[in-house]
């Protein structure tokens, strides 16, 4: 500035400019080109001017910026995942790939707009081997969860996830987890997507003993984790990581059944529209539809099966005015699921099988027992 300011302020009456100039290295045309700018402009040459370009040809522009803070917040708002790849993946859904920008440009926006904190120190260090499915219905990996209601009431959640392609099969509130619960929640995932071949639990009773007995009948075989080892079961752990982060976002349910209602709306979302980090960044029910399928070893791939949830009434189960099929009266007025594969029909009530029989086609009525004293 100093220099600047000799320039505009040096008498040039007796000046050799030439030799000015080359003295202090400046043009001859950088020295008069000063004194006409500071006669027109005042004390504001004396500061250099920015070498920045006024455009930026790469620059991400101003618009799109502000679309990739939108979706941070709407995300970070809702509860779901907002980091830079989840953005991305969602932005290039609505506006094309083309259009937006790389996913690490989106990690330096949000960086710069104050919402990323880089910490470098986090970064992963170690490779970890994963173990997945090959099949869709392979496996499905189940645990739960507590949940407290507006009033402080503690219920609980019941998580199921394919291994394979991270869709959630179902997902139910209950009061407690018991073999009541915990199978109600597996036949319903599998009454819309089919009996998997096995299921992976914790070392919980409710699971390795009660549904695994329930669900053997059908075919469906079982394995569980070593103790104090959740990374076993790491699919179904992170899956309620995502769970609970979006349901403390939500207005508190009062009832088990409003809860209910949220979850559902969870796991549609989750299903059909959150792009999945393990599976490409796809929806789980995408990659489902796309995906082999497996189911009990014990029967073809295809089998017609066919879920019924009905109140025993005079001791018989009534299947869509088809099928009558007697449990006994000591199960009056109780809840029963009824599945029938094929002609083999299984009855359970509180999650215990009752009764399991070959259906005849050709009767209505099925009765328990063909004749007195002997069994069907």
């Amino acid at each position: 500035m100093e220099l600047r300011r000799l320039i505009v302020e040096v008498d040039v009456d007796d000046l050799n400019i030439t030799e000015f100039c080359a003295q202090h290295g400046v043009s001859t045309w950088f020295f008069y080109d000063l004194r006409r700018r500071y006669a027109a402009e005042g004390e504001v040459v004396l500061e250099p001017k920015s070498r920045a370009p006024k455009t930026v040809a790469n620059r991400t522009p101003g618009w799109i910026e502000d679309l990739v803070v939108a979706k941070r917040k709407e995300l970070d708002d809702g509860g779901w995942d907002a980091g830079a790849a989840t953005i991305w993946t969602h932005l290039s859904q609505s506006l094309g790939a083309e259009v937006v920008p790389s996913e690490a440009t989106v990690w330096r926006i949000l960086t710069r707009r104050g919402f990323i904190t880089p910490e470098p120190e986090k970064a992963p260090k170690h490779a970890y081997r994963t173990f997945v499915a090959d099949r869709a219905n392979e496996c499905w990996q189940v645990d739960d969860i507590e949940y407290h209601l507006a009033d402080d009431t503690a219920v609980k959640i019941i998580s199921i996830i394919d291994d394979c392609t991270r869709m959630c099969p179902g997902i139910k509130a209950a009061e407690t987890v018991n073999a009541d619960t915990v199978f109600d929640a597996f036949s319903a995932g599998a009454d819309r997507w089919g009996w998997p071949a096995r299921f992976l639990a914790d070392n919980a009773n409710v699971y390795k003993i009660s549904l695994a007995d329930a669900v053997g009948v059908l075919g469906v075989d079982h394995r569980h984790g070593r103790p104090y080892h959740p990374q076993t079961q790491g699919k179904v752990e992170r899956f309620q990581l995502t769970l609970q982060k979006w349901i403390q976002a939500q207005p508190r349910a009062a009832t088990i059944e409003e809860l209910q209602t949220q979850l559902d709306v969870f796991c549609d979302y989750y299903n059909n529209q959150r792009p999945h980090r393990a599976i490409g960044r796809k929806p789980p029910a995408v990659v489902w539809e796309q995906t082999p399928k497996a189911g009990p070893a014990d029967r073809p791939l295809g089998t017609p099966t066919s879920i019924h949830r009905v109140t025993v009434h005079n001791g018989v189960c009534y299947i869509n005015k088809k099928y009558s099929i007697t449990i006994g009266a000591a199960h009056d007025g109780q809840p029963a699921t009824v599945i029938i594969t094929g002609l083999s029909c299984h009855v359970f009530i509180a999650g215990r099988l009752i009764r399991h029989l070959q259906l005849d086609p050709t009767r209505r009525y099925q009765s328990l027992y063909d004749r007195p004293g002997r069994p069907v």
